[in-house]
């Protein structure tokens, strides 16, 4: 699994911090979602599972490495390009502004058997 590397604009910014330049060089950089991606931050709405790292908007969405289970990642993107919550989740570990979670994500699950 190959892993996202954000670009220069959004890594020099990150490293000074959450404000007004990186908000501006994630939507200059990623349009739409890197705005979206900017609020999920600030807004500290990505978790760290044991492990997932797990976003949380309007649903829940696993983001593992270059993955993520939201459609528009999946159907608009191609898988090809990241998403809001792929980014949120690289500019959450550069800031280290995430809620750490010391159980498996996947323990919460909730299996189906038909």
């Amino acid at each position: 699994m190959r892993s996202i590397r954000l670009r220069y604009e959004v890594l020099r910014a990150a490293r000074k911090g959450l404000g007004y330049e990186l908000y501006k060089a994630l939507l200059l950089n990623y349009g739409r979602r890197g705005e979206k991606a900017y609020f999920y931050v600030r807004d500290r709405r990505v978790k760290k599972y044991k492990d997932f790292f797990v976003v949380v908007g309007r649903w829940e969405y696993i983001v593992d490495e270059f993955f993520c289970t939201c459609p528009d990642f999946q159907i608009n993107l191609k898988c090809k390009k990241p998403c809001a919550h792929i980014i949120a989740v690289e500019v959450s570990k550069i800031l280290k502004m995430y809620d750490e979670i010391d159980a498996y994500y996947a323990d919460f699950l909730n299996y189906e058997i038909s």
